[in-house]
């Protein structure tokens, strides 16, 4: 039992300080070395912290504490307001219906989190970690006031919005953002997403009743959050935390890394896809923030690390791998595609992202100048061809300027394909446009890539390159030479960066990977620029073309046509 005592401060710099005693114990002393500032005495066997620390302390050692009578009052109210385990009621969990339909891998995951506060969701890519947090963090409403969702792709935050619109009836929202006067969301600075917290916390603003809170990690690195992020989940208004591609924030001693520490909630759930024994090292920062590492980094690469070299500093290779696996799997969750039987033969996601702001600004250049040209594109045989600028702005801002060369979809696309190569599958990445799969074979050079166009003439080498050879991880096409016709069943993915205009197409292009001779489930991903030509093309898609059809084959009179081609533009 760990003993907390308030006296007249002897190193700290306040009058009076917290005095913490317990038997010894290594577990416990690293537990103390978490804390930021502390002092120990060897002759009364204590530590001694600052009273600011009091609530780090509590949560720290899981509410197993007793708190001596002269601990300030104000500072045992703060702590009635920290929530251990010990004072969950799980038998409410059971009553918790998810919005949308869930596979049996994700109710065991909701299952899971009721005996684990903190914990990995590794499950691989396209299992649905996105849905199995949001209905964790549903299945915990009630306890606390909000639920931070932390993006380590700052491109995906509108993704997260849609996606607790879609699996929940939680009202979600960006740090920062506002409505313009257009109708369109738009996110501001970090003083403005620190202003905007601050209102929530003080419950005078309008988003106040959004039980999901939305940033992306770099908005961690400002100081200021950081603070009130810490108070805020320390004192149990943000209960639980979510880290989306929590890998990125692998490196202690960088500014992400030592960042995510600022968030102390209760309830700490890390998503990733990428397998996370392949180098020990990254486990480390991981492992601290879920509160089951508590030795230096130092210590951890001496104890899983041989060293040697020159200075003897360089890791030549690891041992005691076993022990950090344990360690591992006690707070990680993953499973894997060919584990889960109940999946469907396609597994459709729909990734919305958000453009930089160069590219968004490119994009409204181009748009305004399509809008000039209205008349011209509505009195065309074929408008669509006249919409082929707009488009392809979202997919790469080189195909239109030599200045800007941008592209969040494909920053976007290499992270996919990283996270999904790390898992030993393989991808087929789609475009409508030949300068665009240019571009992402120059990306993803370093995966081998097989490709075909209706430039390329050895259309079977390439296949059997991709099908065949296990250095090439991916094949990259047009739609038009590389989707119909051909078997690639050596596919767990297929990657659109855009879409055809018809339904048909697109269910063409999929069944290359999904055929005979699939082995397990396809995942279907297809990437989104929000408040873009893409979101629309998209609505017309998923209505199985009959209005593309309009466009296409003029089957309707010239003033619904017009109206249409203005949709697309709004």
């Amino acid at each position: 039992m760990v003993t907390i005592k308030e006296k007249e401060a002897i190193k700290v710099k306040n009058k009076r300080a917290l005095f913490i005693s317990f038997d010894y114990s290594l577990e416990l002393v690293d537990k103390v070395k978490q804390l930021k500032t502390r002092y120990y005495n060897p002759k009364t066997h204590e530590w001694e912290v600052p009273k600011r620390d009091y609530l780090d302390v509590i949560r720290l050692f899981n509410g197993e504490v007793n708190i001596d009578a002269s601990v300030d009052k104000k500072l045992l109210k703060k702590a009635d307001n920290v929530k251990t385990f010990n004072d969950v009621d799980v038998s409410k969990y059971s009553k918790y219906k998810p919005k949308t339909k869930s596979y049996q891998h994700q109710l065991d995951a909701m299952n899971y989190a009721i005996n684990n506060n903190k914990f990995l969701l590794a499950d691989e890519q396209g299992l649905g970690k996105t849905k199995e947090a949001i209905d964790i963090a549903c299945m915990h409403k009630g306890e606390f006031k909000y639920c931070l969702i932390v993006c380590g792709v700052n491109s995906v935050k509108v993704n997260w919005i849609n996606e607790v619109s879609k699996h929940s009836k939680e009202k979600a929202h960006i740090l920062g953002s506002g409505i313009n006067r257009k109708g369109k969301l738009k996110i501001g600075s970090v003083k403005t997403r620190f202003e905007d917290l601050t209102a929530i916390y003080n419950g005078t603003s309008q988003y106040s009743n959004c039980y999901f809170l939305i940033t992306n990690v770099e908005t961690l690195r400002y100081d200021k959050i950081q603070d009130l992020l810490s108070t805020m989940t320390l004192d149990g208004t943000i209960g639980m935390t979510v880290i989306d591609e929590i890998h990125k924030c692998k490196n202690p001693a960088g500014g992400i890394g030592k960042a995510i520490h600022s968030l102390k909630s209760y309830y700490k759930i890390g998503l990733t896809g990428t397998p996370l024994m392949n180098y020990p090292l990254d486990l480390y920062n991981l492992l601290k923030w879920l509160d089951v590492e508590f030795h230096s980094f130092y210590q951890f690469k001496q104890y899983y690390c041989i060293l040697g070299g020159y200075g003897g500093g360089e890791v030549l290779g690891f041992k005691n791998l076993a022990k950090l696996k344990h360690k591992l799997n006690n707070v990680m969750l993953r499973r894997l595609k060919e584990d889960v039987l109940d999946l469907p033969p396609k597994v459709v996601q729909d990734e919305f992202i958000e453009m930089t702001v160069k590219q968004t600004k490119i994009y409204n250049s181009v748009l305004n100048s399509v809008k000039d040209d209205l008349d011209k594109i509505t009195t065309s045989n074929n408008p669509l061809a006249q919409l082929t600028r707009l488009r392809q702005v979202t997919d790469y801002t080189g195909l239109v300027s030599e200045r800007v060369l941008e592209s969040a979809k494909l920053d976007r696309l290499e992270e996919l394909i990283d996270t999904i190569n790390a898992n030993g599958k393989k991808s087929i990445i789609f475009s409508n446009w030949e300068k665009v799969t240019q571009e992402v074979k120059k990306r993803l050079i370093r995966f081998n890539p097989a490709y075909i166009t209706g430039k390329v003439k050895n259309i079977d080498d390439e296949v059997q390159k991709f099908q065949n050879d296990d250095s090439c991880k991916i094949i990259i096409g047009t739609i038009g030479a590389m989707g119909t016709g051909l078997t690639l069943t050596a596919a767990s993915y297929v990657i659109f960066l855009d879409e055809p205009w018809n339904r048909a197409l697109k269910d063409q292009a999929e069944d290359r990977a999904y055929r005979i001779g699939t082995k397990g489930t396809v995942s279907i991903i297809t990437l989104l620029c929000n408040n873009t030509i893409d979101v629309k093309v998209h609505e017309l898609v998923k209505q199985k073309g009959q209005y593309s059809d309009v466009l296409v084959d003029g089957k309707v009179n010239k003033m619904n046509k017009n109206k249409l081609v203005e949709w697309l533009l709004e």
